[in-house]
């Protein structure tokens, strides 16, 4: 038997474009024949990306003064609600990623190592540009407004290399792809947001809302139990193959979420389902409160 021509295949098998494994052909076909591995492409994916976060965020914050109830916020609390939406609209094109990586059978699956799709390099990309365009906004917004988003900064940043080395390497995407589902709380976070700035928190939509985002994180702790168990199945391939820059990351990012994240976003958001108040900027107004004081 020619071993070298099955490793041929499998190789073969694991970059062509399969189109009927691609969610793109369902939402713009010409994105199959783009070239993924050019790093002109990949740049202009990510330059793409960033503008279109970015023209999403202008938009919001121009939109917020068309409603009263938004037009009265004070303009860090207006920046921080044009920020969650950018989050919700990156967190629902995660969540598409996410669920097709995870429950379609794709090369993906056959390769989490170096494993492509169409689908899975444009989003890679997307989720660079998303991320470049957070830091940026959030250590802006931070150093405007006094605050340290020290877990958000962390995270992102983690998140920006982890995803940059990824298009470098041309590996790793199995992971990034299915972990792109762990934003499926973004979406319901941005809403728990708006609803509490329009002074809604003791609605219906807002009591509802708040579980559902709850219940994301507990579904969150799921998908990183698989991921860990994806990783068990395939950890001879995984440490023989992964770029260490990679793997290192991969997995202090992974230990970061299922240990750290995840348990404490959800004991907050659970803490804001019976105290409906906007905690992220507590410690803020307790500050300007004692400054206050002593003038």
């Amino acid at each position: 038997m020619n071993t070298s021509s099955l490793i041929d295949t499998s190789s073969a098998e694991v970059t062509r474009v399969i189109p009927e494994e691609e969610i793109l052909q369902y939402l713009c076909p010409s994105l199959l024949k783009l070239d993924y591995t050019s790093r002109k492409v990949k740049a202009e994916v990510v330059l793409a990306a960033f503008t279109f976060v970015s023209f999403i965020f202008l938009i919001t914050l121009a939109i917020c003064n068309a409603f009263p109830a938004f037009r009265a916020l004070v303009f860090k609390h207006k920046v921080f609600m044009c920020l969650a939406v950018v989050r919700g609209v990156y967190g629902f094109f995660g969540l598409i990623v996410g669920v097709y990586a995870i429950f379609k059978t794709t090369n993906l699956d056959r390769d989490v190592v170096f494993g492509t799709t169409a689908t899975s390099a444009f989003a890679m990309c997307v989720s660079v540009g998303f991320f470049l365009f957070e830091i940026l906004a959030v250590v802006i917004s931070d150093i405007a407004f006094g605050t340290f988003s020290r877990m958000l900064i962390m995270h992102h940043s983690l998140a920006l290399t982890a995803y940059s080395l990824a298009i470098y390497y041309e590996a790793n995407y199995s992971y990034g792809s299915k972990g792109m589902i762990l934003e499926m709380s973004t979406p319901f976070s941005c809403l728990c947001y708006v609803l509490l700035k329009a002074g809604m928190e003791n609605s219906r939509s807002w009591f509802v809302n708040q579980m559902v985002l709850v219940h994301t994180f507990h579904l969150r702790s799921v998908v990183e139990c698989y991921l860990w168990y994806v990783t068990y199945q395939n950890w001879g391939n995984i440490w023989h193959h992964m770029p260490v820059p990679l793997l290192t990351l991969l997995y202090a990012n992974l230990v970061l979420v299922t240990f750290l994240m995840t348990p404490y976003w959800g004991y907050k958001k659970t803490q804001q389902l019976f105290n409906p108040v906007d905690w992220n900027f507590q410690e803020t107004k307790n500050t300007d409160k004692l400054a206050s004081k002593k003038e």
